[in-house]
């Protein structure tokens, strides 16, 4: 991670901070962050269908993806978080570019008019370290920031995300590739608060910058499953185009898509 992100990160974080369930399972982040010393450990596993196109075959994948996101401070949440699967059609394994992420408050919601956004800031590097279909040949990087308001005593949460990402270090003498991040998420209860229902859109995750041609190209749908005890369960169907190499200096993408069963648990006091 460049020396400019960390000190954004090193000045912002002394700000108070806000933590609650975070956006997990989204694409889409919020402005929530772990509270000191807790750790919020979050898994997933999905199967994702990958179409043939050009010189990929037709195959799918069986993944587990494990995060896991610490308090450091008052108002510092660092994450660490990797994805490795199957792949059925070669009958071998793979795995996800490991990711590490650093998100700070810097806006508190508004308890009078929680409707005013909060704000918050991330900042991620995905290391260029995989294999097979889960591996993405570049070195990843974002900054973004992030707004959440809530409405109707939280029956309805708006998230946005907006920022920067990019891809370098990519083989065979391709140029970095950098755009805007773009996502918006909704969250809303289903007949009762601890169950609820969300949708998003983004153009592909900020982890991947070369996934999802345009905005809002990429979406998922599905339920969130909330407990009294800290345990968040979910389901979702996500579909995108996802990056397939290039054409010359063209990138091309194939459609693909995923069912994905998770799992989140908050840990408070861990030392």
């Amino acid at each position: 991670m460049n020396k400019k992100l960390i000190g954004i990160f090193s000045f912002v974080f002394l700000l108070n901070p806000i933590s609650s369930f975070s956006a997990i399972p989204f694409v889409t982040d919020d402005a929530a962050i772990a509270n000191k010393n807790q750790l919020l450990v979050e898994a997933f596993t999905e199967t994702w269908s990958l179409p043939e196109r050009g010189e990929q075959e037709k195959t799918r994948m069986y993944g587990q993806y494990l995060g896991l996101s610490y308090g450091v401070g008052n108002n510092l949440e660092m994450t660490l978080g990797g994805l490795a699967g199957y792949d059925t059609k070669l009958k071998s394994a793979a795995y996800m570019n490991p990711i590490f992420q650093m998100k700070t408050i810097v806006i508190r919601p508004n308890t009078l008019n929680p409707a005013i956004p909060s704000i918050a800031i991330s900042a991620a590097y995905a290391n260029n370290n995989g294999r097979g279909q889960y591996y993405d040949s570049a070195s990843n990087y974002y900054l973004m920031g992030i707004a959440t308001s809530k409405f109707f005593n939280d029956d309805l949460i708006l998230h946005l995300n907006f920022g920067p990402k990019a891809s370098i270090n990519i083989p065979e003498n391709h140029k970095s590739y950098n755009r805007i991040h773009l996502a918006v998420a909704a969250d809303a209860a289903f007949f009762r608060k601890d169950v609820r229902i969300f949708i998003e859109g983004f153009n592909g995750a900020p982890n991947s910058p070369r996934d999802s041609s345009g905005l809002f190209h990429s979406y998922q749908t599905g339920f969130k499953f909330i407990t009294k005890s800290s345990w968040g369960f979910h389901i979702l169907y996500g579909n995108q185009p996802t990056f397939n190499g290039y054409e010359g200096d063209n990138m091309i993408y194939r459609r693909t898509n995923w069912v994905q069963f998770g799992v989140r648990k908050a840990i408070d006091d861990l030392f």
